[in-house]
């Protein structure tokens, strides 16, 4: 399971939009994501806060990880957020899941985000439902 979880990190950092966020994998095992958004100009709306897409899209690749951290392939299937604060420029985001539930078909996440001062950015409950084996995640 190690080998699987290091290589599901390696897929969640290399390539495609996460990279280009600068997303980073600070902690996974079975049911539970940490997911790092860097503070960088880049993820900055034009108030010179964390934009609310990167805030979400942090959020669904901190689900997306937990729900695949059994080896399962599950997407998005319905998603809700909160934002409370702004995530202040020069401070990177973390998002850690809760796991409400892991079904057969569904699971469903609890994720929050805070700033590097421990600030609570944003809350969301994310239902990833699952769509192929086991194996496919780690190929």
């Amino acid at each position: 399971m190690a080998d699987a979880l290091a290589y599901l990190r390696q897929r969640q950092e290399n390539g495609g939009f996460n990279e280009l966020l600068g997303l980073r994998v600070q902690h996974i095992r079975p049911g539970y994501a940490e997911i790092v958004l860097p503070a960088n100009e880049n993820n900055l709306n034009p108030l010179g806060n964390a934009h609310g897409g990167a805030i979400y899209a942090l959020c669904d690749v901190a689900a997306g990880t937990a729900a695949a951290s059994y080896g399962r392939v599950g997407v998005t299937l319905n998603a809700s957020i909160n934002y409370m604060r702004p995530g202040k420029q020069g401070q990177a985001l973390t998002a850690r899941t809760r796991e409400l539930k892991n079904g057969r078909t569904t699971a469903v996440y609890e994720v929050e985000v805070t700033s590097e001062d421990g600030t609570a950015v944003a809350n969301a409950v994310f239902t990833m439902y699952y769509i192929g084996d086991s194996a496919a995640v780690f190929r």
